[in-house]
């Protein structure tokens, strides 16, 4: 748990059972007599759109440990591709933008992210030798 205003953009936060990405930070005032919040404007990480929160300086948020994994296109699924992570050779099927999906083949080098059972490819990589 870290306090709202230790959290800085890149991190990533767990808000309502859901994966957020913190965008900006803001010091917001919310009246004359309140006290100033912590605004943070979130994207999340399986989901389209921004929102953002407004939050007390020492409220608690859950910050978890997001890492990026290279893979490898084993096959082309309807909305999905099979990805084999390079290193430890475990296949997994994971979500695809529209734009991406069009773009990738199978043996093509992309970066992912597997966090709590889902996967989720965010860029097409560079060739691995």
């Amino acid at each position: 748990m870290t306090e709202a205003k230790d959290i800085y953009p890149g991190m990533h936060i767990k808000m309502n059972n859901e994966i957020l990405k913190v965008t900006k930070k803001e010091i917001a005032n919310c009246g004359t007599h309140c006290h100033s919040k912590t605004r943070l404007i979130v994207r999340g990480l399986f989901s389209k759109g921004e929102r953002s929160f407004n939050l007390g300086h020492n409220e608690n948020v859950e910050t978890v440990e997001i890492t990026r994994k290279q893979g490898q296109v084993i096959a082309k699924l309807p909305g999905k591709v099979q990805v084999m992570d390079i290193v430890s050779y475990e296949t997994v099927d994971a979500d695809v933008e529209k734009e991406l999906l069009e773009e990738l083949n199978e043996g093509d080098t992309v970066i992912f992210i597997n966090f709590e059972g889902k996967a989720t490819v965010l860029e097409k990589g560079r060739k691995v030798y």
